[in-house]
Order: C-alpha cells, then sequence, then structure tokens
C-alpha cells in the first residue's frame, strides 16, 4: 500500500514537471519544472533502494544526483541570466533572434 503511494507521488510529480516544461515560455518556470523531475527521480531512487534492500547503493546514487542537480541548475540560472541581460526578456519564443 505504501509503495503505491510512493509510485503515485513519483508519477504526479513527474507530470507536472514535464508538463510545466511543454506548457510554459518562461526560462524560469522552465527552471523549476526541471527541478520537479530531478525531485521525482531522486525519490523513485529512494523507493528502488528501500524495495530492493540497497539502501546504501540508493543513498550513494542521490547524493550524486544532487550533486549533478545543482551543478545544472547553476548553468541553467547563469544561462537564463545572460539571455535576461541580453534580450530583456525571458521569453523562450524570443530566442530565434539570438546570435551567437
Amino acid at each position: 500500500m505504501l509503495l503505491t503511494l510512493f509510485i503515485t507521488a513519483i508519477v504526479l510529480v513527474a507530470v507536472a514537471g514535464i508538463y510545466c516544461v511543454v506548457a510554459t515560455h518562461n526560462m524560469i518556470r522552465v527552471l523549476l519544472a526541471l527541478e520537479l523531475l530531478y525531485k521525482a527521480v531522486t525519490l523513485l531512487i529512494a523507493v528502488a533502494g528501500a524495495r530492493s534492500g540497497q539502501m546504501a547503493l540508493a543513498q550513494s546514487f542521490i547524493i550524486v544526483l544532487i550533486i549533478v542537480e545543482v551543478v545544472l541548475t547553476a548553468t541553467g540560472a547563469g544561462i537564463v541570466i545572460a539571455v535576461h541581460a541580453r534580450n530583456g526578456s525571458l521569453d523562450l519564443r524570443k530566442l530565434t533572434r539570438m546570435r551567437g
């Protein structure tokens, strides 16, 4: 019963993240949606580790995932800042005018 609850939460968080990535045109909202996807994967790894009895391995994967998540989010935030400084907007539809 508890496993079903966790799987449902993982699916709901992942679907919310995917919907936000697809539906929005704001770069900050896309970054937040990617954070939701990262959290869904983290929860999935924790549930899989608990279910298989290898929680130590799952915890090490989660630590690595958190480090990668922080690096990707910081890089994404830097890109968002650069795009806003160049365009004055965070709208993804306006990125077609950028040259590089």
